[in-house]
């Protein structure tokens, strides 16, 4: 993994009529400084009538289908990760497949089980579930080197994803990364508090 490259920003603002464009903040690289790496880059702006991606399934035997909307495009690929009970329709999802639209790389974005559209029960999800959805997406939707774009939640699922598949991550970007909201409220919690259990319970798989 590029060492570098990890643990971005990107802020994202309104380009014309068409899309988003991704501005770096601060001294932090954003998604579009990643992508300007790459060479033979596609032309920044396309015409406002692009490539539009249609509603799949990921089919597995002994876990709910994932819903998932798959923009084919080049290498490195884009994997946006969304927030807790956040739906792939989001604001910050659509923008990051329109700018990647615009650059001409790949794109996905997913429901995790039991979330919009796709099977399983919300009251059933834990985050060792989600963590398995999507490490489902990495392994069988996605094809060659990805940046992963986690949004809140999906930033401590994003961080455990590269750590499971390094060969397949080379770039991470985290959007309000809640890594240490979770380790702090779980140092919160009393040990003799039953909800420190409940929270255990609710991390594992």
């Amino acid at each position: 993994m590029a060492v570098a490259r990890l643990a971005a920003v990107a802020a994202w603002v309104p380009y014309r009529s068409c899309g988003w464009a991704a501005a770096p903040v601060g001294p932090h690289r954003g998604l579009g400084a990643l992508l300007a790496l790459i060479p033979q880059r596609a032309p920044r702006w396309l015409p406002a009538c692009r490539q539009k991606t249609s509603l799949s399934f990921l089919n597995r035997p002994d876990l709910p289908n994932l819903a998932y909307k798959k923009l084919k495009g080049k290498s490195p690929g884009i994997v946006f990760i969304p927030g807790y009970l956040s739906y792939m329709n989001g604001t910050k999802a659509l923008a990051i497949e329109e700018f990647c639209k615009s650059l001409g790389h790949a794109c996905i974005r997913f429901d995790y089980s039991g979330v919009g559209s796709s099977d399983g029960n919300s009251e059933e999800s834990t985050l060792g579930k989600w963590r398995k959805d999507v490490l489902s997406i990495i392994d069988d939707l996605a094809d060659g080197p990805q940046i992963l774009v986690g949004s809140s939640l999906g930033g401590w699922l994003m961080l455990h994803a590269a750590i499971a598949r390094p060969e397949k991550v080379v770039a991470l970007i985290g959007v309000a990364t809640a890594a240490d909201t979770l380790v702090t409220k779980f140092n919160q919690l009393p040990v003799e508090d039953s909800g420190r259990k409940n929270y255990i319970s609710l991390c594992s798989a």
